[in-house]
């Protein structure tokens, strides 16, 4: 049974009645995670959750979601009384606040975290081995979530998420752990698809008007008959190496979506975005191994299921 419940902006703590339906949605990047729940109500509690502002849900004694209230409704009608509440994840606070526009002679973990991270009540774990950024720019407009996954993913290579306790994790994806699909697991569909488009075979770095220029090309895509070229143009401050981080970056994002299988599972909670998932069932002809990039867990008029969207294992999922 899942169990949810709420913490107010005065610190009190409300739990929430059984809910009769909810989903969960993961991910490693934008948009964040989410959460929708539909569960029982009483009257004369219609503004009894006007000042909540955290969100979590537990799982058989798991946490498996800690995010912000965005929104919540108590309806009457046919169905009787009940409360719809949703929000996000805790990668909320840093998609809703700007940044301020900053130049960086030596952006480090600390710096970055002390600037765009930890004034909003986030705590990060891991990421020891993010190397600094020379000449790290975070321009005007940019979220506090976009300063901080340029510096972790673009230029460290590591793809930031939240888990499920709302702590913004910095460290590369365990693989230790490997979910496995075959004709024995309660699979209620499948679907493999590719697309090229958008797919870049070789990308350019420039500084504006200073010499010096970085190419980074795939040529495994090249040789399939990929063309599509992009050109960055960067600072002249720009260094040589964060030009090439740029470059490689860019190649990467690029196929992200280039091979995507969904599997569609029986069962809560199966698996969490960053795993890997070995495929190996008869007639297909897309078993492999592969990572997860999404994951939708929900209870309704299907009964309790997991939806996994599955890519590249080293694309920027």
């Amino acid at each position: 049974m899942i169990q949810c419940w709420v913490t107010k902006g005065n610190g009190g703590m409300l739990t929430l009645p059984t809910a009769i339906s909810w989903r969960f949605r993961y991910g490693t990047d934008t948009p964040c995670d989410s959460y929708e729940v539909k569960c029982l109500w009483e009257k004369g509690q219609e503004k009894e959750l006007s000042d909540a502002s955290r969100f979590y849900a537990q799982w058989e004694d798991e946490r498996v979601f800690t995010g912000v209230v965005d929104e919540y409704a108590v309806v009457c009608g046919k169905e009787g009384l009940y409360l719809e509440i949703s929000g996000r994840g805790m990668a909320a606070l840093l998609l809703d606040n700007e940044a301020m526009p900053a130049q960086y002679q030596l952006a480090t973990r600390a710096v970055i975290l002390a600037d765009h991270v930890t004034p909003y009540g986030i705590t990060a774990i891991g990421g020891s081995g993010l190397t600094p950024v020379n000449n790290f720019t975070v321009r005007s407009g940019e979220s506090e979530w976009s300063a901080m996954r340029d510096f972790v993913c673009c230029y460290n290579g590591v793809a930031p998420r939240f888990d499920r306790m709302g702590r913004l994790v910095l460290d590369p994806h365990d693989d230790d752990e490997i979910l496995r699909v075959t004709d024995g697991t309660a699979v209620i569909s499948w679907e493999y698809r590719e697309d090229r488009h958008g797919v870049l075979s070789q990308v350019a770095v420039r500084r504006r008007s200073y010499p010096g220029m970085q190419w980074v090309s795939d040529e495994g895509f090249i040789a399939e008959g990929g063309r599509a070229r992009r050109v960055i143009t960067v600072p002249n401050i720009t260094g040589t190496t964060a030009m090439r981080y740029t470059a490689d970056y860019q190649l990467k994002a690029s196929r992200r979506e280039r091979k995507r299988m969904t599997v569609a599972l029986a069962g809560a909670f199966l698996a969490w975005p960053g795993q890997l998932v070995d495929v190996s069932l008869a007639g297909c002809g897309a078993n492999g191994r592969y990572r997860a990039a999404q994951a939708e867990v929900s209870c309704g008029d299907n009964g309790l299921t997991t939806t996994l969207t599955l890519g590249e294992p080293d694309s920027m999922i």
